[in-house]
């Protein structure tokens, strides 16, 4: 496929952001692509978008970065190098200071769909077989809610079936029991919900994890499935650089800190009391020989601010974390987030591709899960930009 036209817009994200948009225009096809940009991001993730803002960009892209990118030839995945050496003649910095990584991801996307007719899953792999399991965030607190929502960022569940439309009804089935049973404790909780989606109860974060755990049981069970539970405790919106600081520990004590040691032992109780299955983020993103320690035989530990999707960090997290997560802006870079797929997965490191709060409504992630053999998925379950990933799974399994 030849480009014969490409355009940047600005638009607007789930939380009513400007985000971007471009369009990629062949002899055959016209496609656009956006991504989404986070609330709760690593300290050493590439930046979204430059600091003169989307605008700056949007006009940059049009003026100077188009013309660079018309008439490339893509008619595999590799050829998106070519792509990337265009906005490498833009920005040199390690950070993309100068650009952003979400232009470089939007335009990799559009390009994506445009040669692949809308079926990047079949691009990236003619003969992907597998959907991947779905990890569903139905309670949320930390830097994604109100003051009054959890210390922990995410109270998540996989539902453990092969089936994605199975998964996804009892992942909808136990939010709106979860829903149901806090308007019976708060006759003024209004099914609130925050910039993912989820559910924000005002209550300590124990009480949030027994009260998600008594109904996936009882849902589980009803459906003969079992519900895996897990946590993204988002660590670094804890630490204050000595200490992780709780606001909502547990009746006794609202507020405690905790030492590095203490958290460690905190997250192994919390494993062990509520059989976690996944446990995202417990330790700040610098503490490596931590994630390591915490690692040890317990196999659900998974690095997201750690490692940025960056294949160097996580080289240095090789039997240190069981599951990485992957968000191609984090690094700005989908040649750079393969390698880092292939390289987790031939460590034996489980990759989850995720969802972030400011979402665009481009199902694509769920492309990239099904065409590059990923486990799982991660993403919420209320709102349009939300649930049309997991519905785009639906299209996909059609067509496998």
């Amino acid at each position: 496929m030849k480009i014969k036209g490409a355009k940047a817009r600005k638009i607007y994200n789930s939380k009513g952001e400007e985000a971007i948009e471009v369009e990629i225009r062949s002899e055959k096809a016209v496609a656009k692509g956006s991504c989404d940009a986070g609330t709760s991001t690593g300290g050493f993730e590439v930046k979204a978008y430059p600091k003169e803002g989307v605008d700056f960009i949007v006009n940059k892209f049009n003026k100077n970065i188009s013309k660079q990118i018309v008439n490339l030839d893509i008619s595999d995945f590799d050829d998106l190098e070519e792509v990337e050496k265009v906005f490498g003649i833009f920005d040199v910095t390690e950070d993309l200071k100068n650009i952003g990584g979400n232009i470089i991801i939007a335009t990799e996307y559009a390009i994506l769909k445009a040669v692949s007719k809308g079926e990047v899953w079949k691009f990236l792999n003619p003969k992907a077989k597998k959907i991947p399991g779905i990890l569903a965030n139905i309670i949320g607190g930390g830097k994604h809610s109100a003051n009054n929502g959890s210390d922990f960022q995410e109270f998540l569940i996989i539902p453990k079936t092969k089936d994605v439309s199975k998964a996804i009804r009892v992942s909808v089935e136990i939010y709106e029991k979860v829903k149901e049973d806090l308007k019976k404790r708060d006759k003024d909780f209004k099914g609130g919900r925050n910039i993912e989606g989820a559910l924000v109860p005002d209550l300590l974060n124990l009480e949030i994890l027994t009260l998600l755990k008594k109904i996936c049981d009882k849902i589980g069970k009803k459906n003969r499935i079992e519900i895996g539970l897990g946590l993204d405790i988002a660590a670094n919106g804890l630490w204050n650089g000595r200490r992780y600081e709780y606001k909502k520990f547990s009746k006794g004590e609202t507020k405690k800190n905790l030492s590095k040691e203490e958290q460690i032992e905190y997250i192994r109780k919390l494993i062990r009391n509520y059989n976690l299955t996944y446990v995202e983020d417990p330790l700040e993103e610098e503490d490596f020989e931590g994630f390591r320690e915490l690692n040890k035989g317990l196999g659900v530990i998974c690095g997201d601010d750690l490692i940025v999707t960056d294949i160097e960090r996580l080289k240095n997290a090789v039997r240190k974390i069981s599951a990485v997560i992957i968000k191609p802006n984090q690094i700005g870079s989908l040649i750079k987030t393969k390698e880092a797929v292939d390289f987790a997965l031939k460590n034996k490191i489980m990759p989850v591709i995720s969802h972030r709060s400011g979402a665009t409504n481009d199902p694509i992630i769920a492309h990239l899960a099904v065409g590059w053999g990923l486990p799982l998925i991660k993403t919420g379950l209320m709102g349009g930009e939300r649930i049309n990933r997991l519905n785009e799974l639906i299209r996909i399994k059609e067509n496998l």
